[in-house]
């Protein structure tokens, strides 16, 4: 995956493996799963897949996300 981010002027990019998300920013591992960067959610501008990295989806969408508190209110109203 290829990280974006802008510290500054200028936008910078940081390859990685996977990263892991927390409350504060981005963690990056590389393929023996070592941090080789953080990314503070401030600057963080966005993260690509390489092309070989990339899903595909049948209707060319990813799927929306679930939202239980729709879900349940979907079950009151049947009732």
């Amino acid at each position: 995956m290829k990280v974006v981010f802008k510290p500054g002027n200028a936008y910078e990019e940081i390859n990685c493996f996977d990263f892991r998300e927390y409350e504060h920013g981005v963690v990056l591992h590389n393929e023996e799963g070592y941090n080789i960067g953080y990314v503070p959610h401030e600057i963080l501008s966005h993260i690509e897949p390489h092309p070989g990295e990339q899903l595909e989806y049948e209707d060319g969408q990813p799927p929306s996300p679930y939202d239980d508190e729709d879900d349940e209110d979907d079950e009151d109203d049947e009732e």
